[in-house]
């Protein structure tokens, strides 16, 4: 009930973010490589303050997507120590916003899994030996499982499942503002 209750409060935002993302660009097949760096580092932003407000609150959450886009970010050679501007645009204050905010992050796996089969085709990225991100590895699926699982067990009451959910969307709004504000340090 819960999932179904996210899916529903977050689906217009949802579209609305991946409207307006440089991955469609990959899809597309006319992604640059400077728009693929913008593209990483500002999932990097989203995912690496996401995830460690959502790790504050839930044990044995993984994390890990911030970690896996610094390895492309270190390999393209972009520079990741100066993105502290939005740090203070986003809080999980419960184990219920974490969960809320954890839906976004986790089910992102899913798009990834699409763009990850379209990378091949993106001339402009030929010579990126490996995707640490968009890597189309089946463990991101397996991680999005885990957490429904989580997600079905927990016993909300109807105070919870407002503040999860509000967190989902507040989660979208973020990663939204990101990928329209935040640009490469050289790219000023």
């Amino acid at each position: 009930m819960i999932l179904e209750s996210l899916r529903n409060a977050t689906e217009i935002l949802h579209k609305e973010v991946e409207k307006d993302n440089l991955a469609g660009l990959i899809i597309s097949h006319k992604i640059t490589l400077p728009q693929y760096k913008t593209l990483l580092y500002q999932n990097y932003i989203a995912y690496k303050i996401t995830e460690v407000n959502i790790k504050e609150h839930l044990d044995g959450f993984s994390g890990r997507k911030h970690k896996q886009i610094e390895k492309d970010l270190e390999f393209l050679e972009v520079d990741t120590s100066g993105n502290t501007s939005f740090e203070n645009l986003f809080r999980c204050n419960s184990r219920a916003e974490a969960l809320g905010a954890a839906y976004v992050v986790e089910g992102s796996a899913l798009g990834g899994m699409m763009i990850a089969k379209e990378l091949p085709n993106c001339e402009a990225l030929q010579k990126i030996d490996a995707h640490h991100f968009f890597n189309g590895n089946r463990e991101n699926i397996k991680d999005w499982r885990k957490f429904c699982s989580v997600l079905k067990k927990e016993s909300f009451n109807t105070y919870q499942e407002q503040e999860a959910i509000d967190k989902a969307c507040d989660t979208f709004k973020f990663f939204g503002m990101v990928f329209e504000s935040a640009t490469l340090p050289e790219l000023g």
